[in-house]
Order: C-alpha cells, then structure tokens, then sequence
C-alpha cells in the first residue's frame, strides 16, 4: 500500500517541498494583507557647516604622521601591537586611533600607485557619515553626531567595549 502512495505523488514535489511553498506563501499573503509600501526615508542632508577632510594617495609617502597627529590632537595613548612588537603601530582603527595608514603592495613593489608589481598607501579612517549606523548601533550612546559640523565624536568615558 506504501508503494501506491508513493506512485500517485507527481514527481519532484516532496513533504518537505510541499511544507516550504506553504509557508512561503503564507508569508506572502500576511504581508499583502497589511496594505502597507514599503518605502525608503528621506536622505539626510550635511550641514551647512560641515567639514571635510581630503586625502591624496598620490601624495603619501606612509610616515604616519598624520595619524600622529591626530592622536596627539585628540590626546590619544599609544597603542601596543603584538604582531611587530612596536608602540603606536595599531592594526586597525579603534577608540583611540581614528586614522590609520596601511600599505597595499603587490608583486615586486618596483613602483608606487602600480597596479603590477606596486605599492600603495591608503588612509583608513571614520568617514563622518551623514547617517552613522556606529551612532545608532551603540548601545550606550558613546558615538554621537555634531548637528553642526556632523562629526561623528567618541566618548571614551561612555564605551563599554561591547565591540
């Protein structure tokens, strides 16, 4: 009798594949069913006086100085690395390294901005985005947008390193 039920089955359709269009479908049918579009927001617009900041890779040599500076401006403690053993060489950006300048090479480096066998410096840094997903991520508000110069700032103080 097993064998029966199985020979009136059309072929290629399953429990598991009848189960899966049922419940595909009545998803489809619940959200028909509350009349409401979808729609996007309005972009958010930049402040009259917001700031920039531009970075030409053409330019750099990767000193680092400018991640120095910003640490020295903002009064940022250096940071150990443990992968080549130095002070104020971080990996990555964090809370207290806001720009970072990391080297890109490909091949024999033989020449800079190459795209074969070349070398690049790229900056790294927060972008101070229009509508920060950071800011509105943080749990404890410790990111935070300047409504006049839109600068994404972090609060030290307020960061649980939930990251």
């Amino acid at each position: 009798m097993a064998d029966n039920a199985r020979e009136a089955r059309p072929a290629g359709t399953s429990r598991r594949r009848f189960l899966k269009g049922c419940a595909a479908a009545g998803g489809v049918a619940a959200v028909a069913a509350t009349g409401q579009r979808a729609e996007a927001r309005e972009t958010l617009q930049r402040p009259p006086e917001a700031l920039g900041l531009l970075y030409d890779a053409t330019l750099c040599v990767g000193c680092k100085a400018c991640v120095a500076a910003c640490k020295q401006a903002n009064e940022n403690p250096a940071e150990f690395s443990t992968v080549d053993k130095l002070w104020d060489t971080p990996l990555d950006t964090s809370g207290y390294t806001f720009n970072l300048i990391k080297m890109y090479r490909n091949g024999t480096m033989q020449t800079k901005d190459a795209e074969e066998n070349g070398y690049a410096f790229m900056k790294t840094s927060c972008m101070h985005c229009a509508d920060p997903s950071c800011v509105s991520a943080c749990p404890v508000s410790a990111m935070t947008k300047n409504p006049q110069t839109g600068v994404v700032e972090y609060n030290a103080d307020a960061c649980i390193g939930c990251r």
